[in-house]
């Protein structure tokens, strides 16, 4: 006999807005009226839990936003349940790529790439976390190599040991690696879940398009029965042979409002997966 079914939820991009994510994810307890048993996250979750923590994040030096912190410690401080996560492009991933639980509280789970640890006995979810690029598939790039000067790291401690001494980019903690595509597609096929940042597919809206989708090559080996991905800041739901894919949309782009289609839940018994749909609908 299966067990009474739990609810669990698939949320995409909080870019640190830990206060409405905690709001929201009550909302949707009352809504449904009943608990949730776990969150899983596809990254950009960002949880700068200090100050400093910001200086990790790549991009322009406008996005980082220290002042934000005391708000994101006193929500994490209010979440009450089990996160599993990958982690996206804009992240303090010098508390990931070396991931210590500690530094979270012990409130979540993460992965590189593989399988994701969570609360739910029988899921099989599998996750890739970073994004794509086509030079920085290695440890080493190319250009590296060729260089006698620049450091030759081996893995993500090393990275970030280098990143520490500025010898690195940040933005090369964020690319995940050709070894980390070949470790999760060589995993068992017929996954539950599949979590990865960007998506399978290039957006109909994408203004370039061309074929490398690692993300792809990783869902055809891999045949998940749901792949959930985020990166774009837009809901889609669509099939890749036949996985069913959902795109989800950032938390928010307007103060305290919630953009349609930012999670999708779903309803598991042991044995199987019951999507019940998208959040807010």
């Amino acid at each position: 006999m299966n067990a009474k079914p739990q609810l669990f939820v698939v949320i995409g991009d909080v870019h640190a807005d830990i206060a409405l994510a905690v709001d929201s994810l009550e909302r949707l307890e009352s809504e449904l009226n009943r608990p949730i048993s776990q969150i899983f996250s596809v990254g950009d979750f960002g949880l700068f839990l200090e100050e400093a923590d910001w200086k990790w994040l790549s991009g322009p030096k406008h996005h980082r936003h220290p002042e934000r912190t005391p708000v994101i410690r006193e929500a994490w401080s209010r979440w009450r349940w089990r996160l599993a996560c990958i982690g996206g492009n804009h992240e303090p991933f010098h508390k990931l790529r070396e991931f210590s639980p500690e530094a979270f509280g012990h409130k979540l789970t993460y992965t590189n790439a593989g399988e994701l640890a969570h609360g739910l006995p029988g899921l099989r979810v599998i996750g890739l976390s970073g994004i794509y690029h086509a030079d920085h598939l290695r440890f080493v790039s190319e250009q590296d190599a060729r260089s006698r000067s620049a450091p030759k790291p081996n893995n993500w401690s090393e990275m970030v040991a280098l990143a520490r001494l500025g010898q690195l980019s940040l933005r090369r903690l964020t690319y995940f690696k050709q070894e980390e595509l070949d470790l999760v597609a060589a995993l068992e096929a017929r996954p539950h879940l599949l979590l990865t940042h960007d998506w399978p597919t290039w957006p109909r809206s994408a203004a370039v398009l061309h074929e490398d989708r690692p993300e792809r090559a990783v869902l055809e080996a891999l045949m998940p029965e749901f792949h959930c991905c985020g990166h774009w800041h837009f809901a889609d739901a669509f099939t890749v042979g036949e996985t069913q894919v959902r795109a989800l949309n950032i938390l928010s782009v307007r103060p305290n409002q919630i953009e349609s289609g930012w999670a999708s839940c779903f309803e598991w018994d042991g044995a199987r997966l019951v999507e019940i749909g998208r959040f807010p609908s």
